[in-house]
């Protein structure tokens, strides 16, 4: 019998619905090299999935081969109960010194879920050793994944992978990664709960869905407030791949138990660890007696061929400098999937953290293809054609190459998921040369509202869409404010929340109306980089999209002047571009504003941007001998029509404010799309 014929004839493949499986021949892996696998026929195929996440310096690496050689010539493996062993000695001692400051114990298992699980033990016998014999519940993440064993399935937020075992769990409390929900989630649960658990940045297996700005900090922050410990799971996006060694580093986080597997010995061998501080591990101390003891443990915890895997995969990263090699990878990643993936037509949002890639794909905007179409798997089929393995999870295609990847292998991947995508919604690929224009595609419905841009900072922008906010609840309407970016947010994004109070909206998230937060008050571009975090146009877009939806009138506030960045190649002009939607340019009233209004609409006119005029705005009370001539000579020299001038006022209610924009203006001539 060949091999196909054996797999199919003895093997039950995990997540993978067997019926399918049976009716095609399948692709079996014989061996590999560096970042690819080779099957049975010799035919090679680029690892676009690291095997399932865990392949970090490519396969067959000949320094881990060697360290696993030398470790199989004293022991194979030896067990910890009731002994110890020196390999596993010395990889927790590494893998203290790597983790975060203040993780100081290492407990081994086997793999994600078991690290998890562990955690989860710890985390309880913790609270109740303590005395605090009420707090038995979790708190976890909507659509969280953090395993498959019932503990980690109760913190499991995936209906697809989890409704059948519903009668098995214990119950957990589920949030969305929004600050408002979690500081929600404590003041009702915060006495009974016993950890928080959640993955850092990243909930992988959800569709590489990316937390907000400041949620794990917050997260920190409130887990210390009520007594709750806080659990990292970075199975995932440990070990280099949002960029650093681990990703609670990118927030300044230590958490009280970190779950790690996958990446830990390189790919090669199944080990996990649980690392705990050392106000945790204290309190499992005592005589027999007093049953402080955790009981629990796995035959091959701290396996010693592992280990010593694990021990050579560390050192690789010191002595092929493998982290500080990720940035130039990483921009290349996130340049070709906007070259090439971005403006393929069913492609809704593309996510990115570090070597971490979700492509999300959909009908169109508003209509997501649907479970029995399977796109996901019908992409990561034809791929396979070009030569790369890929994953999916739904409608979501999952790109998450090892780190060794070279820059040729990642036009590579790009490329043959591009031609995977383009075939399987049934588009042709586009070529360099071509326009990224959708023809085929259904276009997204028009936004109607509003976008304001100033000629710079401080001009007045939150004061005048306070304004309007009011002014549209006025006519009816159900407002929603949209500021993407606010830098200065320390501890909240006041200007954000000032719109949505404005707007009457407090039942919206801040994450709706503010995806992006940063505290230093720099430009937005400069902020996110100090966050680790990249602003796309593309993901601002969709949470633009996803905020109208609340409502029937968009008003978008940017940040700063026209050209304010967002990113290198991204700014306030490109996103009102993107968004379409008519520009009002807010102009502060004062000396030198002449200039920066004629440079902000020579550039609105050179992107044929639909501007529907200047507002000036008197942002003090102090009166200058230029006021009274700063519109008309505005008027003037650019032939742009000026709406108006909005008064100071000592105490800018929303009320006051639309009732002095009445007075001033013809506020007609604001709302061009509303009549």
């Amino acid at each position: 019998m060949t091999f196909e014929e054996l797999d199919r004839g003895y093997l039950w493949h995990p997540f993978t619905p067997m019926r399918e499986w049976l009716a095609e021949p399948p692709l079996v892996i014989e061996r590999a090299d560096g970042n690819e696998l080779i099957d049975t026929e010799g035919r090679r195929y680029l690892d676009g999935v690291s095997s399932l996440w865990v392949n970090v310096h490519g396969h067959a690496h000949p320094a881990i081969n060697a360290a696993i050689a030398e470790q199989l010539a004293k022991v194979a493996h030896s067990t910890l109960l009731g002994l110890a062993s020196t390999p596993s000695i010395l990889l927790a001692e590494k893998l203290v010194s790597l983790a975060p400051h203040g993780l100081t114990r290492v407990f081994f298992s086997d793999s994600g879920s078991t690290a998890v699980e562990v955690a989860l033990k710890i985390a309880f016998q913790f609270q109740q050793l303590r005395g605090f014999s009420r707090r038995i519940k979790f708190l976890a993440l909507r659509n969280a994944y953090h395993g498959d064993t019932i503990g980690s399935v109760s913190l499991g937020g995936i209906d697809t992978f989890h409704r059948v075992f519903q009668p098995l769990l214990f119950h957990t409390h589920h949030i969305d990664p929004t600050i408002d929900e979690l500081h929600q989630a404590f003041a009702s649960h915060g006495h009974e709960l016993a950890a928080l658990v959640l993955e850092p940045l990243v909930q992988g297996a959800a569709g590489m869905l990316l937390s907000p700005p400041g949620f794990l900090r917050e997260a920190r922050s409130l887990c210390h407030k009520h007594d709750v410990l806080l659990v990292a799971d970075e199975v995932a996006t440990g070990f280099g791949r949002t960029g650093t060694m681990f990703a609670c580093e990118q927030e300044g986080v230590t958490p009280d138990l970190l779950a790690l597997a996958k990446g830990l010995s390189g790919g090669y061998l199944p080990v996990a660890a649980t690392m705990a501080t050392d106000e945790v591990f204290r309190q499992f101390l005592g005589v027999p007696e007093e049953r402080l003891t955790f009981f629990h443990g796995h035959s091959f915890g701290g396996n010693a061929l592992g280990c010593a895997a694990a021990l050579a995969s560390l050192d690789l990263f010191e002595r092929e400098q493998t982290l500080a090699s990720l940035p130039p990878k990483i921009a290349a990643l996130r340049a070709r999937l906007n070259l090439k993936i971005s403006p393929l037509p069913h492609v809704f949002e593309i996510r990115q953290k570090g070597l971490m890639v979700g492509i999300e794909l959909r009908r169109s905007h508003s209509q997501p293809y649907s479970a029995e179409e399977a796109i996901g798997a019908h992409v990561c089929r034809i791929v396979r054609r070009h030569g790369v393995i890929l994953r999916p999870l739904g409608s979501v295609v999952v790109l998450m190459p090892p780190l060794s990847i070279t820059l040729d292998q990642i036009d590579r991947l790009v490329d043959a998921t591009a031609a995977a995508i383009a075939e399987a919604t049934s588009q042709p690929l586009l070529a360099h040369s071509d326009p990224p224009s959708r023809p085929s595609q259904p276009r997204p419905a028009p936004l109607r509202g509003i976008f304001l841009v100033g000629t710079d900072t401080g001009v007045g922008k939150t004061t005048v869409g306070v304004g309007l906010l009011a002014l549209a609840r006025a006519r009816g309407l159900a407002p929603v404010p949209f500021k993407p970016v606010e830098t200065g947010a320390a501890p909240d994004p006041e200007d954000a929340l000032r719109l949505r109070s404005a707007a009457g909206r407090n039942d919206l998230p801040r994450e709706i109306i503010c995806p992006y937060a940063f505290p230093p008050a720099v430009a937005p571009a400069l902020a996110a980089e100090q966050a680790s975090t990249r602003l796309t146009l593309s993901a601002i877009v969709a949470a633009a999209r996803r905020a109208a939806v609340h409502g029937d009138f968009l008003l978008v506030e940017s940040a700063g002047g026209v050209l304010s960045p967002y990113s290198e190649d991204l700014t306030a002009a490109d996103l009102a571009a993107a968004l379409g939607l008519p520009v009002l340019l807010i102009a502060r009233n004062a000396l030198g504003t002449i200039n920066h209004a004629a440079l902000a609409i020579a550039e609105l006119r050179r992107r044929h941007l639909p501007l529907t005029g200047v507002l000036f705005v008197d942002t003090t009370a102090i009166l200058t001998p230029d006021r009274a001539h700063n519109p008309r000579l505005v008027r003037a020299l650019t032939g742009v029509r000026v709406l108006g001038t909005l008064p100071f006022l000592p105490v800018p209610t929303p009320e006051g404010l639309a009732s002095a924009l009445r007075l001033s203006l013809d506020v007609e001539l604001l709302f061009p799309s509303l009549r």
